[in-house]
């Protein structure tokens, strides 16, 4: 073998093995869009033609129950890593980690500290780390570095930014010569308006007509860029939104000295940190003081909330009935608002989706937003991380085939893992040695045969 045939047989086998790492799996391409605080419900509430129309060529789920507390930022990381906030770490909109001593504030802007973020690895992450592009136009966290990393290509946050020009931006990098294979859309509506209105008030009924047509606007972007039959594409919300009343606020001035207190997270679901050695006081002040305000010790919140296992939870949570708010006193803000339990319906967002892997015309009753995660990481053709999700729960929305498949890599995931592990030692192993021996062929091809009359130079140098 030649110097020159060396090299190209080193360039063909660093080429290929990357594909003995893993089993080889079909790579698709998704776009997920989340139009915040779109309750399931607001499409019936005025003609929306463009929802209808995915509806018709795609999939519906009618009830998506999402994690609790049902806000912005631990639902939005749920959907990307398929996990419980208790679990994720990103339990509110606003935070207090008691061993970071630091806050996750949107008001204060601190909501781009890594450490908040880390107790979990999000999709754009898993995609990048298994060889693919992830490209995001404001999803919430997407602007953070986490485990090191942003995504590929992502916009900073900021909300003036059109809903035109991230749907060009998104297009851009699904087109381009190294392509996305994973777009994540966000939108600030309805849910500013809805805080403002209420979901019940009749001047949402435009606010709702904008966002479908604004989805009609992203349908037509996509057809004209040939994307539209080759994307998945998953619409969808982070939590729906209650509608309030100043007849109806719990001022906990009434009960308890705010003195005793610092109130980190805010209505409806309210976290207390008591002050030093204030924690009985407070608690007793507290526990029965409102018929519609129920007060958890942490250790008592219910299980199915799957919200106490994280030091960022504080030590009393305080939660108001569906409609009503919790606030210190009524000089404070009021709006309508989210956060309620996440068993109500009016908490629940929308979900539709439609693409070559999604059926047509298919209706489901109800399914978990954290099932999103491994159906996602299924379509991109990428190996989950564990999750509180369920590939069979959705296995239903997929065309047959894919299904199928689905269903033969849910009963294989283990053994895939281990293989796909095994796969990795074996490969690494047989690279090193390849590397040793072709440095050894090449240096021996670059040596002089060695004669007999030279002899003498081949002997040990310490022999005598």
């Amino acid at each position: 073998m030649t110097s020159k045939d060396s090299w190209r047989f080193l360039a063909i086998c660093m080429l290929f093995f990357p594909m003995t790492l893993c089993f080889l799996q079909d790579q698709g391409r998704v776009l997920l869009v989340s139009f915040d605080g779109f309750r399931w419900d607001y499409i019936y509430k005025v003609p929306t033609p463009n929802f209808q129309y995915i509806i018709k060529n795609g999939v519906h789920i009618k009830q998506v129950t999402n994690v609790f507390i049902t806000k912005t930022y631990p639902n939005h990381y749920t959907m990307v890593t398929g996990l419980y906030a208790e679990s994720h770490g990103i339990v509110a909109n606003e935070m207090y980690d008691p061993i970071l001593n630091e806050t996750f504030s949107m008001n204060h802007m601190t909501i781009n500290n890594s450490k908040f973020w880390e107790d979990a690895y999000p999709i754009w992450i898993v995609n990048q780390m298994q060889g693919h592009r992830s490209g995001a136009a404001m999803w919430p966290g997407t602007d953070v570095k986490i485990h090191g990393l942003f995504p590929t290509h992502y916009m900073l946050y900021n909300e003036s930014v059109s809903f035109q020009e991230r749907i060009s931006k998104l297009i851009e990098w699904f087109m381009s010569k190294e392509p996305i294979n994973l777009g994540l859309l966000y939108w600030e509506q309805p849910d500013e308006m809805g805080h403002i209105l209420g979901p019940e008030n009749h001047r949402m009924r435009a606010v709702i007509s904008d966002i479908d047509n604004k989805l009609g606007y992203l349908v037509s972007e996509l057809k004209k860029a040939n994307l539209w039959d080759t994307l998945n594409i998953i619409i969808t919300s982070d939590h729906g939104m209650a509608q309030s009343s100043r007849d109806r606020i719990i001022e906990l001035d009434l009960y308890v000295d705010r003195s005793l207190y610092r109130m980190i997270d805010h209505s409806p679901a309210v976290a207390i940190l008591p002050e030093e050695g204030k924690f009985n006081e407070v608690y007793r002040a507290l526990a029965n003081a409102h018929p519609h305000m129920t007060v958890y010790k942490k250790e008592d919140i219910p299980r199915r909330l799957h919200y106490k296992q994280s030091n960022k939870i504080q030590p009393i949570l305080a939660v108001a009935d569906e409609g009503w708010e919790i606030l210190q006193n009524k000089s404070d803000e009021f709006l309508c608002n989210h956060g309620y339990d996440n068993l109500l319906p009016e908490m629940h967002p929308i979900l539709i989706a439609h693409g070559p892997a999604f059926a047509k015309n298919i209706t489901k009753q109800a399914m978990n937003s954290t099932d999103l995660y491994p159906l996602l990481c299924h379509l991109l053709g990428i190996n989950p991380l564990p999750s509180n999700g369920s590939l069979e729960n959705v296995k239903d929305l997929l065309v047959s085939s894919v299904s199928e498949k689905l269903q033969y890599r849910a009963a294989t995931y283990q053994q895939e893992s281990y293989a796909c592990f095994i796969g990795v030692f074996l490969g690494s192993t047989l690279v090193f040695v390849f590397l040793l021996v072709f440095i050894r062929h090449l240096i021996y091809n670059q040596i002089p045969v060695i004669g007999t009359q030279h002899a003498e130079i081949a002997r040990p140098l310490l022999q005598a």
